[in-house]
């Protein structure tokens, strides 16, 4: 048996790796002010068919399928899905619950697994996780310019540089209508040129052949009209405001007209954050300016902004970096007790220090040698060895081993709590 392809156990160093990434975001997006929120891992499928837009590679292709049992034998079974993204569900969520009533800025973030049926490869799994902040009820452009610093300060976090910021802005409905027409204008005379898949967006949403990976198409598309062109001046005003903001904040971007994300639902802000750490696939994360998307959800729009950024490819950079570190939790102490009355008495001094929030491991093996004894307190990665024996428990004394420097010494068996609280690494 094996694990479901482009799903991946986690377990051991990496894991602690992982828990250490998790910890250093967490401590950021504490200093912004913002509120953890989990939605369930299955929702029904109009969540993202009616959010993300029902031409999109997500709906269409990669969206994993659960058929619900109904509630009763007459009842059509319901179709629902293992969750794509997380904009949508939080919307949902806010919508459902009312929050966005409460009145003031809301400030959300979570960490949760999405589902998509792709080809697995590097950085992309079937399986994967996502941060995702987002920040409602402001249509401010300093709103826009705090979740982009926000996730500029996470990467800065870590001591990473080698990412840019790549901005831009698709406007409100008039704007991205005006940009539609010139685009279908433009790629009309070369739509024989296009592959299958920049065909059927040409004639879907040609806003999404910008986004294209395609090196032919990339080429085609550097001389098409850009939407900054074709902006409200509302919408540009708004945009000028973004970038001011980012350069008071001292951070720094570029502009770049074909960041149109993939999904329906955004609107004016758009970013990306791109590494070449990554190779060809180099998202590490990014978001936008999502105004309309309650409308779908049943209710008046309310302004909102967020981003998602994806852990695994975040700890692929700072593993190319050198960056990675760990939280691991190893314990101080490995208790090596040889003979029964050492057992007994080490058993219940690991009881009582393990309550008292003092970290050692202990073998229950209860006649084996020192040397096998050491060797598991080298498998346990401990700090120090407390050896007792039959002439160490006569005389109330036990033996504490460096484990990595390899010296010993012997000290009164009550003292063992207060030697090791003192050499525990701080």
């Amino acid at each position: 048996m094996k694990s479901v392809r482009g799903m991946h156990d986690q377990w051991g160093t990496a894991l602690h790796q992982w828990r250490w990434v998790e910890a250093q975001i967490y401590r950021v997006l504490e200093t912004f002010g913002y509120e953890e929120i989990r939605t369930p891992v299955l929702e029904h499928m109009e969540v993202f068919s009616k959010a993300v837009g029902e031409d999109t590679e997500i709906v269409e292709k990669q969206m994993y399928q659960v058929q619900d049992r109904g509630g009763s034998s007459e009842s059509t079974p319901e179709i629902l899905v293992l969750r794509p993204e997380g904009t949508a569900a939080f919307i949902r969520a806010v919508v459902e619950h009312g929050i966005h009533l409460q009145g003031g800025v809301g400030r959300y973030f979570y960490n949760l697994p999405m589902f998509r049926y792709e080809r697995p490869q590097k950085g992309r799994l079937r399986q994967f996780h996502q941060f995702g902040a987002e920040l409602i009820l402001s249509a401010a452009p300093e709103a826009d310019a705090e979740c982009i610093s926000l996730l500029d300060q996470i990467y800065k976090a870590f001591g990473l540089k080698e990412y840019s910021i790549r901005l831009n802005s698709l406007g409100n409905t008039a704007s991205r209508e005006a940009f539609k027409t010139a685009l279908v204008s433009y790629f009309g005379p070369h739509v024989a040129q296009l592959d299958e898949v920049a065909q059927k967006k040409f004639h879907r949403t040609p806003l999404r052949i910008l986004d294209s990976k395609d090196e032919k198409i990339q080429a085609l598309a550097k001389n098409a009209p850009r939407i900054v062109d074709y902006l409200e001046p509302k919408s540009l005003e708004h945009y000028e405001a973004v970038k001011s903001c980012l350069k008071t904040s001292g951070v720094d971007f570029v502009e770049d007209p074909t960041i149109v994300r993939g999904l329906d639902y955004y609107s004016e802000t758009t970013f990306e954050f791109t590494s070449e750490l990554l190779g060809a696939q180099s998202a590490l994360g990014g978001g936008g300016r999502y105004d309309g998307l309650s409308e779908r959800f049943g209710v008046a729009s309310f302004p909102a902004i967020g981003w998602a950024l994806g852990m695994e490819r975040l700890i692929l950079a700072l593993d190319q970096s050198g960056l990675l570190r760990s939280n691991e939790s190893l314990p101080v102490a490995y208790f090596a007790p040889l003979g029964k009355g050492a057992f007994e008495k080490l058993y219940g001094m690991s009881v009582d220090f393990r309550r008292k929030g003092i970290s050692v491991a202990m073998s229950y093996e209860k006649e084996k040698a020192l040397k096998w004894q050491l060797k598991q307190a080298d498998r346990a990665r401990a700090a120090f060895a407390v050896i007792i024996g039959d002439n160490e428990l006569a005389a109330n004394q036990a033996i504490i081993k460096d484990l990595k420097s390899g010296q010993q010494s012997t000290i009164p068996l009550n003292d063992i709590e207060a030697e090791l609280l003192r050499r525990a690494p701080k």
